[in-house]
C-alpha cells in the first residue's frame, strides 16, 4: 500500500509541470531576449489557482541578471509567464 501511495503522489507531482509549456515559454523568452533558459521543475503557488500547469524556469535577463518564474497554462489556453 506505502508503493502504490508513494507511486501516485509522484504521478500528481510530474502530471504538474508540462515539457510542451515549457518549450513554448522558454520560445517566448527568448524572443524577448532572454539567454540560458532552464527548467526547475513544478513551481508550487507560482501560478493562479484556475492553471493545471505551473512550470518553473530560470534564466538571464539582457543585463546579465539571474531571473526566475514560471510558465503557467491550462487546457486549451496559451502559456502564461510569471516573474517571481
Amino acid at each position: 500500500m506505502k508503493k502504490v501511495l508513494i507511486a501516485l503522489s509522484f504521478l500528481v507531482l510530474v502530471s504538474c509541470t508540462s515539457t510542451n509549456d515549457f518549450n513554448k515559454g522558454k520560445e517566448q523568452l527568448e524572443q524577448q531576449g532572454y539567454t540560458d533558459v532552464e527548467y526547475t521543475g513544478h513551481q508550487w503557488f507560482c501560478c493562479d489557482e484556475k492553471d493545471t500547469y505551473s512550470t518553473g524556469f530560470r534564466c538571464k535577463n539582457s543585463k546579465g541578471l539571474i531571473v526566475e518564474g514560471c510558465f503557467c497554462s491550462t487546457v486549451l489556453k496559451g502559456v502564461t509567464i510569471r516573474f517571481q
